[in-house]
């Protein structure tokens, strides 16, 4: 290709200043008429050309028959065309000396047979023409702070976009825009979703790299089924550890069936081996099993990049709260099976509970709110205030059981333990089997989970990783500057 790999060359794609639809439908709901919906819809202050062959009007907007009837060259051209149309299209972005290339259209290197030499003639097409191409097969690329969302995925309708601080990079459109909505869903902004497919030209590791060097954007989430330049994806992560920025990543295709699977998905090889599991280790990205674990303990990374004081050292002692005395032993036991200590809560941390808390329940960790709770509700954010603020304690896990009717104020439970973690500068996290408990929590930006095996154990992945990225010497800038 023409253009350089580095990561800052993509701000044409993410945040253009023009864009054409190439097969624009005027059906919002169809594959051509989503991106110009959501362009209208998202506030998108760019240039947008449909194109089409017959209309000369296309939801509202002036259409032209083609490319090269444009009045000016787009900075991004999506093409909601099939794969009998993709070459003959992206010959026209070539002529044009379009930027860059978006494609959707499925059958190629995922497929076998002639699959893979018809995708490699789409890359010699822009590689002629200087175009940077994201796909095949991708459902394309949304940036919710510029309001260029490129994609045809129906979920943005279910889930309303809304600008944030992480941003999601997925081999997979699906996968991608399932964590775009579970965060959505708690709460959370998202300010890009990227799907790279085939990725026939760009890859994964253009994309981290983009994004790592964009304001705002404070916590990176990948799914990777194949890994085409481990030397590349080792500087794109660099370059985020640069930034300060944590990366966590699902790596599938582990198995000889994953690998089965992921071939006929986007034609890749898997993303995990003894090399790159090094190789990721060293760019300090924490690898999860499943889609669930890469979401859920997102609040406890950006509450740690806004600078709350780190214990990465210590990091293992904690202290338990909860209004049920079989949650605290549950807990407990919890915490012994993942390797966090139970702290020994200072003397005037003691004290202060004492005076909170009844004559059968004082002075312990774990810290049992009792029946309390119901004639008190202040009660919750005084204790959390004491164990978070306690020299001794390095993070927090409150467990909710029974919790329902109107006699409990959720919201200023969520409220106020929210507050206590945030002056502390402490992680916190929550568990409860109840759904209405957890999205109160999640709204207020706390990390939540079901039960206390899945509070512990984010809670003990989440600060070992902190010590790891602690004691990970910072890349050079010699590394940097090829990333």
């Amino acid at each position: 290709m023409t253009a350089a790999r580095d990561g800052s060359a993509l701000e044409g794609l993410l945040q253009p200043q023009s864009i054409a639809v190439v097969g624009a439908s005027d059906n919002p709901h169809k594959i051509g008429g989503r991106p110009l919906r959501y362009l209208l819809e998202q506030g998108y202050a760019g240039r947008v050309y449909p194109v089409h062959p017959r209309e000369s009007r296309v939801q509202g907007l002036q259409a032209y028959p083609t490319l090269a009837e444009l009045p000016e060259r787009p900075d991004v051209a999506i093409l909601c065309v099939g794969a009998e149309h993709a070459e003959q299209q992206l010959a026209a972005c070539a002529r044009l000396r379009i930027p860059y290339a978006l494609l959707f259209a499925s059958g190629y290197a995922e497929v076998g047979g002639d699959g893979p030499a018809r995708q490699q003639r789409l890359v010699e097409v822009c590689r002629a023409g200087g175009v940077r191409l994201l796909g095949p097969n991708s459902i394309g690329v949304a940036s919710f702070d510029s309001g260029a969302v490129l994609s045809f995925a129906s979920i943005y309708t279910d889930h309303a976009p809304l600008d944030g601080p992480v941003a999601i990079v997925s081999q997979s459109g699906a996968f991608g825009v399932s964590a775009y909505a579970l965060l959505r869903a708690a709460g959370i902004g998202v300010r890009c979703v990227a799907a790279t497919g085939n990725e026939a030209d760009l890859d994964a590791a253009d994309v981290i790299a983009a994004l790592a060097r964009r304001p705002g954007v404070r916590l990176l989430l990948l799914y990777l089924e194949n890994v085409k330049d481990a030397a590349r994806m080792g500087e794109a992560l660099a370059t985020a550890r640069a930034a300060g920025m944590p990366v966590l990543a699902v790596r599938s295709a582990r198995s000889a069936g994953g690998r089965r699977a992921a071939q006929l998905h986007t034609g890749a090889n898997g993303a995990a081996d003894a090399a790159l599991d090094a190789r990721f280790d060293a760019g300090g990205c924490r690898t999860v099993e499943h889609l669930h674990e890469l979401v859920e303990s997102v609040p406890l990374y950006l509450d740690a990049s806004r600078g709350t004081p780190g214990r990465d050292e210590r990091g293992a002692r904690i202290a338990v709260v909860s209004n049920s005395g079989a949650a605290c032993v549950l807990a407990a036991d919890a915490a012994h099976r993942v390797g966090l200590a139970l702290a020994a809560l200072a003397p005037a941390t003691v004290r202060r509970l004492d005076e909170l808390l009844p004559s059968f329940s004082r002075g312990r960790n774990p810290v049992d709110l009792t029946a309390m709770l119901l004639a008190d509700p202040a009660l919750l954010g005084h204790a959390m205030a004491c164990v978070l603020e306690d020299p001794n304690v390095d993070a927090a896990v409150l467990g909710l059981l029974a919790i329902g009717g109107p006699s409990y104020d959720v919201a200023r439970f969520a409220a106020e333990a929210r507050a206590a973690a945030l002056r502390s500068g402490r992680p916190l996290v929550v568990f409860s089997p109840h759904a209405q408990v957890r999205d109160a929590f999640a709204q207020a930006g706390v990390a939540v989970f079901r039960h206390e095996i899945e509070a512990l154990g984010a809670l003990e992945a989440f600060l070992a990783h902190q010590r790891r990225l602690h004691r990970l010497a910072p890349p050079s800038s010699a590394r940097l500057q090829h990333a």
